[in-house]
């Protein structure tokens, strides 16, 4: 599985004609090492549902997809929300749903 880097996360971005809010406390983390990172100091595993509130355009969800068992986002940008489960496909070759 592939993570974004800054040139997906800028890509992404483009596409959906956005730019982080302060309001809403949008960070767009654009190194695939720090989520890495993240995913292993939180010591996340295959028997773990991970539960990440503000997604944004799915950094960190993708290398939590690489090491837990699900991932549950929340997300309350609608552009992000709506955005999410086709990346989280197009980098994972899984299948996503909404509820």
């Amino acid at each position: 599985m592939s993570l974004l880097g800054a040139a997906e996360v800028r890509a992404l971005a483009a596409l959906l004609d956005l730019k982080p809010s302060k309001a809403l406390g949008q960070n767009f983390v654009i190194d695939a090492n720090v989520c890495r990172k993240i995913v292993r100091v939180a010591d996340v595993n295959s028997d773990d549902v991970a539960l990440e509130i503000g997604p944004g355009l799915g950094s960190l969800t993708l290398a939590l997809l690489e090491e837990a068992a699900s991932v549950v986002a929340i997300e309350i940008d609608q552009r992000l929300a709506t955005q999410l489960p086709i990346t989280a496909v197009s980098y994972t070759h899984l299948r996503a749903h909404e509820t």
